[in-house]
């Protein structure tokens, strides 16, 4: 018997199918069923990635639910409820559910669009709405906010911890409960296991090592933010990097000095503090790992943005072959459709009562896949994509279909970056002679050439760099108890819908015939075509 059968959702028969092994019988203690029947349910972020899958799953798997308010934000002079009906309800996860649930028409008697913003006082609800919701919102799913690594300091406050502080007046003035969804990286640097039970409020990665007498609190981050960005506003004149570079830099400095990894986790983690250190509030906190494509729902491969993974496999079809990659760690990675059933399962937790505080979505305790073998699946991408390729230089070509990958540590990966910039320059130099003696006519179009090449470079090191604190620097291991256990006291009929299963994935499988595939379609396109046009 195959323990690592795939489970494909049967829209028409409303249920998971497959042949062995049989589903797990749930144990009763929660009903996913019960729970969202005849009760309505407020989500914020439900345009994004996460959030199409999300909404496509509710409408698909719970006519139950009575009512579904989604937030939407407007677009310059699109508002916010017709660019979900124009935008989100046709994209391509979202258009054959709604086919298949009876048109527009079904939505519109299901889903009501309210506009509204994160950064604004009660996430931009207008008073009239907000009156209309009072005592009518049973629980609210937040899945809004910045996920940029590096972004300026204040792009990623604003709406990862001011955005939150918004969100928790909406809750209660709504009397509601709540499903909030961070990431599991606010762990911040660490290797090994990481629990789910450690404590929520003053947490900084650095905590608990020798030496470190330090208290986190959000209110002082809050006044060294404030303080840091008025100072650094006020000397654009005086200083002659710009601002937004030094706010960039600012950010990422103030996360690594308390241990998280990028200012994005930085940010998260504030937000999760102050849900829980608000009193009087239900709440649940879900905590990702990298979420990657759909395994099954609503298509295997579905992917959106260029985010995650994508650059990497982009790279790697590119012709990538050196990686700076631990030997002994796992990539911590999620299928997107995984996570929505796993929000979906806690919301079900928390609206009977029977919910923990946090829930890591992850899949390296039970079904670890390892970096060397992602490596290797990288080098597969380029040998499939240019072993018969007809356009294209030959020798760069048979290049990038023979050459094996390989695994390098991160000081081979500078040693090689620095013999590269080397020789470029000694290029540029020999071209700009030329040039000088003989003419911008012929030396023009290598100088060009050899800036885009540069730009290139630039670029793969800069991705390289970011993901480097979950490829090299740290080995995380998120503990899933919580959401196992969570799974394990549905009913049997909310199995038939919800399945937490990432022990059942295959990972050579699902990342070349469906991750990389899924990219190569949804991904690509819009990477490639910016690039054309800016050349």
């Amino acid at each position: 018997m195959d323990s690592r059968t795939t489970w494909r959702w049967n829209a028409v028969r409303g249920e998971y199918e497959a042949g062995d092994p049989p589903p797990r019988q749930g144990t009763g203690e929660i009903s996913a069923i019960d729970a969202f029947s005849n009760k309505t349910m407020l989500l914020l972020g439900g345009t994004g990635f996460v959030g199409k899958v999300l909404l496509a799953m509710i409408l698909d798997r719970f006519p139950e639910l009575k009512h579904l308010v989604v937030q939407a934000r407007r677009k310059k002079n699109v508002s916010g409820e017709q660019r979900f009906y124009s935008e989100v309800l046709t994209s391509p996860p979202l258009r054959p559910v709604v086919d298949r649930i009876g048109g527009e028409s079904v939505v519109r008697q299901k889903v009501q669009v309210v506009e509204g913003d994160l950064d604004q006082p009660f996430c931009g609800i207008s008073a009239e709405q907000l009156d209309d919701l009072k005592g009518k919102v049973d629980i609210v799913v937040n899945l809004a906010g910045v996920v940029d690594f590096d972004p300026p300091v204040n792009e990623s406050v604003e709406p990862n911890v001011y955005g939150t502080t918004h969100l928790i007046d909406l809750v209660k003035v709504l009397n509601a409960k709540l499903v909030h969804v961070s990431t599991a990286y606010v762990a911040g640097k660490k290797n090994g296991h990481v629990s789910e039970d450690l404590p929520i409020e003053g947490y900084f990665p650095m905590r608990g090592e020798p030496g470190e007498t330090r208290t986190f609190s959000v209110a002082e981050e809050l006044d060294w933010y404030q303080q840091f960005v008025r100072e650094t506003r006020d000397s654009r004149y005086t200083n002659s990097r710009p601002v937004r570079e030094r706010l960039r830099a600012g950010g990422m400095d103030r996360a690594e000095q308390w241990g998280w990894t990028n200012t994005y986790t930085y940010t998260k983690s504030m937000g999760e503090q102050l849900i829980a250190h608000t009193s009087g509030i239900t709440y649940a906190i879900v905590r990702p790992a990298i979420v990657e494509s759909s395994m099954r729902f609503p298509f295997p491969g579905w992917n959106e943005g260029f985010t995650t993974s994508a650059p990497l496999v982009l790279m790697g079809g590119e012709g990538v072959k050196s990686w700076p990659v631990r030997r002994d760690g796992p990539l911590e990675i999620i299928p997107v459709d995984l996570v929505a059933e796993g929000i979906l399962i806690v919301t079900a937790a928390v609206l009977c009562g029977k919910n923990k505080w946090v829930y890591h979505l992850a899949s390296a305790d039970e079904n670890p896949i390892m970096l060397p073998r992602l490596v290797a699946f990288l080098g597969m991408n380029s040998r499939y994509k240019h072993k018969h390729k007809k356009s294209g230089s030959k020798l760069a070509n048979a290049w990038k279909a023979y050459v094996e990958t390989e695994v390098i540590t991160v000081e081979t990966l500078q040693a090689r970056r620095t013999r590269v910039h080397r020789g470029l320059d000694v290029i540029h130099a020999v071209l700009t002679l030329g040039k000088t003696v003989l003419g911008a006519g012929r030396f023009g179009p290598y100088l060009k050439s050899l800036r885009d090449t540069r730009r290139q470079i630039r670029q793969q090191e800069v991705t390289l760099d970011k993901f480097l604190p979950f490829m090299f620097h740290n080995s995380f291991i998120f503990e899933t108890r919580n959401i196992r256990e969570a799974s394990r006291m549905l009913t049997n009929e909310d199995l038939k819908r919800l399945k937490w299963d990432p022990e059942t994935i295959d990972w050579a499988d699902y990342w070349v015939n469906i991750h990389t595939k899924g990219i190569e379609k949804w991904i690509r396109p819009g990477f490639v075509a910016p690039r054309k046009g800016s050349s």
